[in-house]
């Protein structure tokens, strides 16, 4: 998938959170959830990966998501989460699961996707010169 597919993809996609919940305002945005049917089969349909996360990278993107700039304020909704990922992509996006809602999806570059595989194998990496 080209990158020019892959923002034609994140599109649709960011309509059919809008389409689900046409009469929210900015300040429920937080709210969005989508049957996860739809994004599940979108990401089949551009020949991604659905990939279920560990208890712990869930964890861990809760605080990336309550810190970044570009999601709501707060924590996301859902018990868990999946990663949507394109093998000729960098990138990815997570969807925070609740029940069968997926929820608030967040943009992952590269960068967090590295930090992602260090938590699912407990590694840690300890850059730069201390105190």
């Amino acid at each position: 998938m080209s990158a020019i597919r892959f923002a034609l993809f994140a599109g649709s996609l960011a309509g059919l959170f809008a389409v689900s919940h046409p009469a929210l305002d900015a300040a429920d945005s937080a709210a969005l959830c989508a049957d996860v049917a739809g994004p599940k089969a979108m990401v089949a349909e551009h020949h991604g990966r659905w990939i279920e996360l560990s208890a712990e990278q869930w964890q861990f993107l809760r605080g990336v998501y309550a810190m970044n700039p570009e999601t709501p304020p707060g924590l996301p909704y859902g018990d868990h989460a999946v990663l949507a990922r394109f093998d000729d992509i960098g990138s990815g996006i997570v969807f925070f699961i609740d029940n069968d809602r997926a929820c608030t999806p967040m943009s992952v570059p590269p960068e967090l996707l590295a930090l992602m595989k260090d938590v699912e194998s407990h590694t840690i990496k300890h850059e730069g010169v201390g105190f």
